[in-house]
């Protein structure tokens, strides 16, 4: 049997990058400053035979607190101004899995969702 334990913090976010897809369509942009509500979900799988006698594979309270940390600062001010790089949802989960994947063991995937507008992007190493 195998399982899956996912992780998470939220909090709210200024990407930074312009729409132009809500340009073109006519749609409001957001108010500079504004930030979107963000979700950052770690998963972690592992095997029924990885269980030790407590019954878990990892801490999960730990895992949190690793996340949390992972995030800290990401809603202090725009990504643009974070990043070295464009901060796409793409690129800052492939980034965000690089610095957790050695402090949380046989992580599986990283996703960013943006609850304001319900878009998931998740990276899965391969």
């Amino acid at each position: 049997m195998s399982f899956l334990v996912e992780i998470e913090h939220r909090f709210r976010a200024v990407q930074g990058l312009p729409s132009p897809v809500r340009a073109a369509g006519g749609l409001s942009l957001l108010a500079g400053g504004e930030g979107v509500e963000v979700i950052v979900r770690a998963g972690v799988t592992f095997e029924d035979d990885q269980l030790t006698g407590r019954g878990w594979f990892f801490d999960t309270d730990a895992a949190a607190a690793e996340l949390a940390g992972c995030c800290a600062g990401l809603e202090a001010r725009p990504w643009t101004e974070i990043f070295d790089f464009r901060p796409t949802f793409e690129l800052v989960a492939r980034h965000l899995f690089g610095r957790l994947a050695g402090q949380l063991p046989q992580l599986a995937y990283v996703e960013i969702r943006d609850v304001h507008f319900g878009v998931t992007t998740r990276y899965v190493p391969g």
